[in-house]
């Protein structure tokens, strides 16, 4: 047994004060796993040893069936993690449909830190399959597990796939809960780095995942995108870094599949998207593009019963991320809020382009859905080039979009599209272009007791150099049963002026108090 057995010291150092900082002596039988923990804490797992089940890490063997018999070994003997001393360890098998290597219910997976842990599938292969999943039958419940410093290489370049393919993950998950991944690595995956819940079951909720956290990792070069969460309840994603080529739908993507799943209360926040440094699939069709969507949410194929918005989509956070060349979407969903957000664009032609959408905060309905409500949009930072709007709502009420500073985009900087609910105190600059003045906020469709106030547009240039027309416009006939109210809007050094009514219903909302500075 004491060969197969090692006690882990795992030492979390409270960063707050440099006087408080520990430094223990290890004993001979201890191995220290670093970590970003900003508390005191020390606790002691009981792991095996991938060596001791036979794995080399030497980066030619092959240690699937070594690592496959470490966590089969740790469940049986009711060890909590199996430990993958520095090594590259390759994955030679092919699997099956499912993956190469079944999880295990409670069993986690341990290693010192994705630059020096790395597991690794062998190049040659065709449609590869993923490489850790939970098995449909044999595994009903994978949960109760903490995936840790580890550096998973789906080896992409040299890997051979059918256009359509997009099938090999890092990770599959597809019912089960309290799941931890931190300071772990996901890169060259013609997939998913990381995949919760499963889509398209018989019966509501008949596989859900809960309580995910996925912290402090990489993901690189992910194809479909870094972590998707379906049919989850309770999930968070934060102080990640996504970056590199790929993502085809989204770094995260958030997304509901049929009437028998619910997707709630996902939060994704501190994160960086960095879409800089890398360009999206040639599946995109189109030209090839740096910009993509770094958070997407969304519920799409047949749509809500009946067209009407139910209560199991939404209650999603996204907050405090920095995005550069990207775009937070959501379609459909109800009950999010998406706040704090810094974004920032540069021009990029994107005409043609598959699966993309121009505005750099959409909220929008992917069919004609009723019910779609209370969406907040606050407090972003948006710096935009892109032609699109800076944000667009479409055919949601009780919306706010308040106290955002949105600069540079080429189109009208607010989008209302038979939305309505609160647009107040944000402050808009330079939108449109000197061929193609726009707006602070266009208003079209029907928007019964829209308020619009406190906002304020601003050309920086004077002259012909001016970008900006009107604070606010409104553009189509409004058929809602209460007049929109505007009022305390400011627009300085407008082309045109502050208001500007549609031609029909000159007289149709209420005009308080705005003023030209």
């Amino acid at each position: 047994m004491k060969q197969f057995l090692l006690i882990i010291a795992v030492f979390f150092i409270c960063s707050c004060k440099k006087e408080d900082q520990l430094t223990p002596s290890q004993p001979d039988n201890m191995v220290a796993i670093s970590t970003n923990a900003n508390s005191l804490a020390v606790a002691s797992l009981a792991v095996i040893n991938v060596k001791d089940q036979g794995a080399k890490g030497n980066g030619i063997t092959d240690d699937t069936k070594a690592i496959r018999n470490a966590l089969i070994y740790a469940k049986s003997h009711n060890i909590a993690n199996i430990y993958f001393p520095d090594g590259e360890y390759m994955i030679g098998e092919t699997g099956n449909g499912g993956g190469i290597i079944k999880l295990v219910d409670g069993v986690g997976m341990i290693g010192n830190g994705p630059t020096t842990c790395h597991i690794k599938l062998t190049g040659g292969r065709y449609n590869p399959n993923s490489i850790f999943y939970q098995e449909y039958i044999g595994t009903p419940f994978v949960g109760n597990l903490v995936i840790q410093g580890i550096d998973f290489n789906g080896n992409l370049a040299l890997q051979k796939y059918d256009a359509y393919y997009q099938f090999c993950h890092a990770l599959s998950i597809n019912n089960g809960k309290n799941i931890e991944v931190k300071n772990c690595k996901f890169q060259n995956f013609r997939g998913d780095g990381l995949l919760f819940g499963d889509c398209f079951e018989t019966k509501l909720n008949l596989r859900t995942v809960a309580n995910v956290s996925v912290h402090d990792s990489e993901f690189f070069n992910i194809y479909r995108e870094g972590t998707m969460f379906c049919a989850v309840n309770g999930a968070a994603f934060y102080n990640n870094n996504v970056h590199g080529d790929g993502y085809l739908v989204a770094g995260v993507d958030i997304e509901r599949h049929s009437v028998n799943e619910s997707v709630l209360n996902v939060s994704v926040y501190n994160n960086t998207f960095n879409f800089t440094d890398g360009y999206g699939p040639v599946e995109r069709g189109g030209a090839k593009v740096r910009y993509r969507r770094a958070v997407s949410m969304g519920f799409f194929y047949g749509g809500y019963k009946n067209g009407i918005a139910d209560s199991l989509s939404g209650h999603h956070k996204i907050y405090n991320n920095k995005i550069y060349q990207g775009q937070i979407d959501c379609w459909g969903m109800i009950n999010v809020s998406i706040t704090g957000n810094a974004i920032k664009n540069t021009y990029e032609n994107i005409s043609g382009v598959n699966f993309l959408t121009v505005p750099a905060i959409n909220i929008s309905d992917a069919a004609k859905t009723t019910g779609l409500i209370n969406v907040v949009v606050n407090s972003n930072t948006i710096s935009s080039a892109m032609m699109g709007n800076g944000i667009l709502f479409n055919n949601y009420s009780q919306i706010q979009g308040n106290a955002n500073i949105i600069t540079g985009t080429l189109a009208d900087a607010i989008n209302l599209l038979g939305s309505s609910g609160n647009i107040s105190n944000n402050t808009i600059s330079d939108v449109g272009a000197i061929n193609k003045p726009a707006a602070g906020i266009i208003i079209s469709g029907n928007s019964s007791g829209l308020i619009i106030s406190g906002n304020q547009g601003i050309n920086t240039t004077s002259g012909k150099n001016r970008t900006m027309d009107y604070v606010v416009k409104i553009v189509s006939a409004n058929n809602g049963k209460v007049v929109p109210k505007i009022m305390n809007n400011k627009g300085r050094n407008m082309l045109s002026g502050v208001i500007s009514m549609y031609w029909l219903q000159l007289t149709f909302a209420q005009l308080i108090n705005n003023l030209a500075n």
